[in-house]
């Protein structure tokens, strides 16, 4: 009987935690390039080869944290902590990248949006958890930046994107990663920085 029980309580956890990675934020953004650059070719991305750059800088590049927390022993010891440390610092550093990118080499503006999004979002982020050690979510701002910017620039259509912060709220607080708040903050961030984004990019 404790072992059928047992069975039971881990079963939501491995959901929980199949949740947290399919919502991942890099996968997200992969995600969010591939249907801009779908439906609007290169009125989103000047090229393919921005939109490989989009790939690399806002999806790729922070998975190398990861990476290297799971090779390095020393760092893997040092726990979820230092992951997410380490994921934040590569993340904003692929973000500054694809902003370069984008404005010294002839992006567009929906391109210069996506990146400058991303970077303000993600500094706001770097600020909250490590000046004022609040624990913004990664995922809810993963999966609310890319609802926001799909429903933006292709229509309501993809307002039912939304939806996919049920679980990863579930999923959150199953796991005991945040607070309601947390995930409520991470679900403002993004959608802020994308209007900012977009003002500066028209005053551009």
């Amino acid at each position: 009987m404790e072992r059928i029980t047992a069975d039971k309580d881990r079963m939501p956890s491995a959901a929980a935690k199949a949740v947290r990675i399919i919502a991942a934020p890099h996968f997200m953004a992969i995600l969010l390039a591939t249907l801009l650059y779908i439906s609007m070719g290169d009125t989103a991305f000047a090229n393919r080869l921005h939109y490989i750059e989009a790939l690399f800088t806002l999806g790729l590049l922070p998975m190398v944290s990861y990476l290297i927390c799971a090779i390095i022993p020393s760092l893997r010891k040092k726990g979820r902590k230092l992951e997410r440390t380490l994921a934040i610092v590569f993340s904003v550093l692929g973000y500054i990248m694809g902003t370069m990118f984008s404005l010294l080499g002839g992006g567009t503006a929906v391109e210069s949006t996506l990146y400058l999004t991303y970077l303000i979002s993600g500094a706001a982020t770097a600020l909250l958890s490590f000046v004022m050690h609040f624990r913004v979510s990664g995922h809810t701002c993963g999966v609310s930046g890319p609802a926001a910017m799909l429903v933006y620039y292709l229509g309501f259509a993809f307002i039912p994107m939304f939806a996919l912060l049920i679980p990863v709220f579930m999923s959150s607080l199953k796991l005991g990663r945040h607070s309601i708040a947390q995930l409520i903050v991470g679900c403002v961030v993004p959608t802020v920085s994308m209007f900012l984004a977009i003002l500066i990019v028209s005053g551009i």
